[in-house]
């Protein structure tokens, strides 16, 4: 069977697929699996065994010309480095992301392969060298790696140096956004509503943040190292949880004044002219507490914890004209002050007519079920739909279509 008809007839077999993709590191381990593979019968070793082979004449043969490949670069993390235990559930689901993502392109008609990404950038570079950037589209929903967030910004880096193009924001504007400090005196230059914020990189010093605050760790995203201690109202508590984002997660603190009032996640997509989709919000109304009423790493990620349980989404959000109008503004103009291409989400603080950024996402969750593709559906886009319009997006700027 040729290369391309072998695509194809993978492509369309959910079977092959699925025993393929279900661990991303079989595209690179061949015969030797079978003998723990544990699948049903001699009939599917015999398929297993045909698409490792195809595979492995596939990615050792370049692409011609006329031939194009979409590739899914992603973090694939097998521990943790630093943090709590509980922390790689949220490292890991990059993978399962990645895994809708493929199988949407599939859908959708491309030739399409899963690129991981794991402690090494050599590994990486090696891992590439064998697709051409003539006509290798890269969909980057690489977060970090290692389990380093701050380390996200290397892959772009590293494509634009290999001369691969690929969807999403830019080296600079990755490395402005996950970093917090560095995002919100950006945000302050050019005139977009943040928080008063400081970093603290050990437990003393002056404190000219108002209280109530919250403390994160200054690199992290999914809400990693914030908790329901994380809102402090006195410098005794400010220092002690700066005392543990420093010695946890090995990096400072960045102190941020706490608004309270609604929050909003604002998800976008557009090069120059901007589709805001409608607007999520949070509904902490389960809280009375309002120092309660924020998003905490338990209530995104661990399933059987209250916060989970009780916290809510509500897309689109009840908003007036005026306040959906105001909040929309602010957010378009943190995405283009950041840098951000193709796609984003911005999260808000609402209080007194006033939409307070506190945090930018140059690579939002695009899993089926995450806040991106709910506004997505909202707006009218299935999920192919909305992967396909990043997809296109990006090719366009590129000139690629």
């Amino acid at each position: 069977m040729k290369n391309r008809q072998f695509q194809k007839y993978f492509a369309q077999n959910f079977f092959l697929r699925k025993i393929f993709f279900i661990q991303p590191t079989l595209q690179y381990i061949f015969p030797s699996y079978i003998k723990v593979a544990n699948l049903a019968s001699r009939a599917e070793c015999s398929i297993f065994y045909f698409v490792l082979m195809n595979k492995r004449s596939l990615i050792n043969n370049k692409m011609q010309h006329n031939d194009s490949l979409i590739a899914v670069i992603f973090n694939q993390e097998d521990e943790i480095l630093r943090g709590e235990a509980q922390d790689l559930i949220a490292l890991q689901y990059t993978t399962k992301t990645a895994a809708s993502i493929y199988e949407a392109l599939c859908r959708l008609g491309h030739n399409t392969v899963m690129v991981p990404v794991r402690n090494d950038l050599d590994v990486l570079a090696k891992d590439l060298s064998i697709y051409s950037s003539h006509n290798t589209f890269v969909f980057n929903v690489c977060d970090g790696f290692a389990g380093d967030n701050f380390s996200a910004a290397k892959i772009p880096q590293l494509l634009s140096d290999l001369g691969f193009k690929h969807t999403g924001a830019k080296a600079q504007a990755v490395r402005r956004c996950t970093d917090k400090a560095l995002s919100k005196k950006h945000l302050v230059s050019k005139g977009v509503p943040t928080p008063s914020y400081q970093v603290f990189d050990k437990p003393t010093g002056n404190v000219s943040v108002p209280f109530p605050s919250i403390v994160k760790p200054v690199h992290e995203d999914a809400s990693i190292g914030i908790d329901e201690k994380s809102v402090v109202t006195s410098r005794a508590e400010l220092f002690q949880r700066v005392d543990y984002v420093v010695s946890e997660y090995c990096q400072p603190a960045l102190v941020e004044e706490f608004i309270e009032g609604r929050e909003f996640s604002v998800s976008m997509w557009g090069n120059g002219k901007m589709e805001v989709m409608p607007i999520t919000e949070h509904d902490f109304s389960a809280f009375s507490d309002p120092l309660k009423s924020f998003l905490t790493y338990e209530s995104k990620w661990v399933e059987d914890s209250l916060p989970y349980n009780e916290f809510k989404v509500i897309c689109p959000a009840d908003l007036s004209a005026e306040d959906e109008v105001n909040i929309k503004d602010v957010a378009v103009d943190a995405y283009r002050a950041m840098g951000l291409r193709d796609f984003g989400r911005v999260d808000i603080r609402y209080r007194d007519t006033t939409p307070y950024v506190i945090d930018i996402n140059e690579i939002p969750d695009l899993s089926p079920d995450a806040g991106f593709a709910r506004a997505a559906d909202n707006a009218g886009y299935t999920y192919d739909q909305m992967v396909d319009r990043i997809l296109n997006l990006a090719m366009h700027r590129e000139g690629w279509v």
